[in-house]
């Protein structure tokens, strides 16, 4: 793939990554071989090319946030990270009924004026393993739920199907329970 300012696209998402996460630019630059006005030229011509490239192949966009949420690859690979693996993530949400789960608890707090990411912090979690988690089961989903599957075994396509349904709704209807009296009007301090 292209580079930029000798950067490739695996080791800016990473680098974005990295930042996020409270590392430094000039630890960033540092692992680069860069320095600082450089990393700032290439970052923007980076986003400024990312929607282009996603215009073109929409892979993309999955590539960049695998990268982004799990960051220690290309010349990031060693760097100290205080972000957990996606198995150490797996071992506090296992499969897709914790997912759908907290998911849904998220969903649903929130239309009852209750801060999604307090209900993300109740489950361990904060908005970067939140994001590597709904990365890996957008991932999962797309792969169990295959359209192939449809076309070459419809009952277990069917199966698949009213089984991830069912959990969705079970979580859907259990938040929508525990929450019902914590109707929350937003409007009753609004005067017109």
């Amino acid at each position: 793939m292209e580079t930029i300012n000798g950067i490739d696209f695996e080791n800016w998402a990473a680098a974005c990554g990295h930042i996020t996460q409270g590392m430094s630019e000039t630890e960033v630059c540092g692992i680069l071989g860069v320095e600082l006005p450089v990393w700032q030229e290439t970052t923007e011509k980076w986003a400024a090319k990312l929607g282009d490239l996603m215009a073109e192949d929409m892979n993309i966009a999955t590539q960049y946030g695998d990268i982004f949420a799990n960051p220690n690859v290309g010349k990031f690979a060693g760097a100290a990270s205080s972000t957990p693996s996606i198995e150490e993530l797996l071992q506090k949400v296992p499969d897709n009924d914790a997912y759908q789960k907290i998911f849904y608890q998220q969903s649903i707090a929130a239309q009852h004026g209750i801060d999604a990411v307090t209900v993300i912090e109740e489950n361990g979690l904060n908005l970067q393993t939140w994001g590597q988690l709904n990365m890996h089961y957008m991932k999962w989903n797309n792969e169990y739920m295959d359209s192939n599957l449809g076309e070459t075994n419809p009952e277990e396509y069917k199966r698949r199907y009213d089984e991830t349904t069912a959990i969705r709704q079970k979580w859907e209807n259990h938040w929508t329970e525990h929450y019902k009296d914590n109707a929350v009007n937003l409007s009753d301090d609004i005067d017109f």
